[in-house]
């Protein structure tokens, strides 16, 4: 299956959280990739690999500590628009799959284990199944089936160790590892509403803010409560916007930048309250960006890096201070990017990687 897509990036990039205005070229990755995901564990290690026009088995990790990426063998088939993790354990995910997939979700489960849910095939089916990996027998096994075939959805672990689904149509659902079973929740609001945002509150709470209803940009929000499995409305978004950028702050308040509006490519941000459960205007970005990365840094600053706006890819980086509710210009990227990963490592600087540009 080909994709038309324009140059991928390799380059990885890596920015010291402390003195944010250098960014420093670091290792090329060895295999070009796009929409791949990069998460930090134990190891503190990332892998991923990518599948476009040309096909790509092979799979790598990044050593913070060495700075270097190895290749570390190939996977059992050729993929695009997969994801990959490290376990807790510092292994690398391996063998096949039972059912080959592409658009899907990927959590690491309480266990240890790794959840994969929903996604498409080859042919443009679009899946309900899921299916565990079990790092300690190196296997994949099916558990039960999503109520409703998905693919570009969101999954999102609860701090009950039960994983959160949900996409376009209004419905989802929540996995219970216990049992391998799902469990449909009360219908989400009247209109679907697509490429919403999620994230967990410190509440243990779910938010999701934005998306498209009725080709509209969507200014609604709403949460979803683990213990009273409901959806409840909150207060709408100030501006309508998809492909935004959402991200919990350490006031357990969160932040929403940018995305694509009836304005078209947005600079403006609001912030969250969850006991008032209003959005409230902050100061706008330095610029207008969208599927851009926003990171906590250790300081309780926000860093947002790379996207796309009206001038198209972004190299720029900029840094918000949610005491002053300011944005200030940081380091420039090595090369401009969207569709890229941000993950934090153990030393505090932000991995860089892939992305389209």
């Amino acid at each position: 299956m080909n994709y038309s897509i324009s140059l991928v990036l390799f380059l990885c990039i890596v920015l010291d959280g402390v003195k944010s205005e250098h960014l420093n070229t670091r290792t090329h990755v060895r295999k070009t990739r796009r929409f791949h995901a990069g998460t930090s564990f134990n190891s503190h290690k990332i892998t991923g690999s990518y599948k476009s026009s040309n096909d790509v088995a092979i799979s790598e990790i990044y050593d913070p500590l060495l700075g270097v990426w190895n290749i570390i063998g190939s996977m059992a088939e050729e993929r695009e628009a997969h994801a990959a993790t490290i376990l807790k354990s510092g292994k690398s995910s391996a063998g096949s799959m039972v059912t080959p997939r592409a658009y899907h979700t990927v959590t690491l489960l309480n266990s240890g284990k790794v959840l994969v849910t929903g996604g498409r095939t080859f042919n443009s089916i679009i899946l309900p199944s899921c299916e565990i990996y079990d790092p300690d027998m190196d296997t994949w096994s099916l558990t039960g089936n999503m109520t409703v075939e998905r693919t570009r959805h969101t999954a999102i672990l609860l701090n009950s160790g039960k994983v959160l689904v949900t996409s376009d149509d209004s419905r989802s659902e929540v996995y219970d590892p216990i049992t391998g079973k799902w469990n449909s929740l009360a219908s989400m609001g009247p209109i679907p509403c697509y490429n919403s945002v999620g994230t967990l509150l410190s509440s243990g709470k779910v938010l999701l803010s934005g998306g498209m209803q009725l080709s509209k940009y969507s200014t609604s929000s709403e949460v979803y409560d683990p213990i009273t499995n409901e959806w409840n409305p909150v207060g709408n978004l100030t501006i309508g916007r998809r492909f935004h950028s959402s991200i919990l702050l350490n006031s357990g308040q969160v932040l929403v930048s940018g995305g694509v509006g009836d304005a078209d490519y947005l600079s403006s941000c609001e912030i969250y309250n969850p006991l008032t459960g209003k959005w409230n205007s902050t100061s706008d970005m330095t610029e207008s960006r969208s599927s851009h990365t926003t990171t906590l840094l250790s300081s309780g600053k926000i860093l947002a890096t790379g996207g796309y706006g009206g001038a198209g890819f972004l190299d720029s980086s900029e840094i918000y201070d949610p005491s002053a509710g300011t944005w200030t210009r940081s380091g420039k990227l090595a090369i401009a990017r969207s569709y890229h990963t941000a993950t934090v490592l153990i030393s505090g600087k932000i991995l860089i990687a892939g992305g389209e540009t």
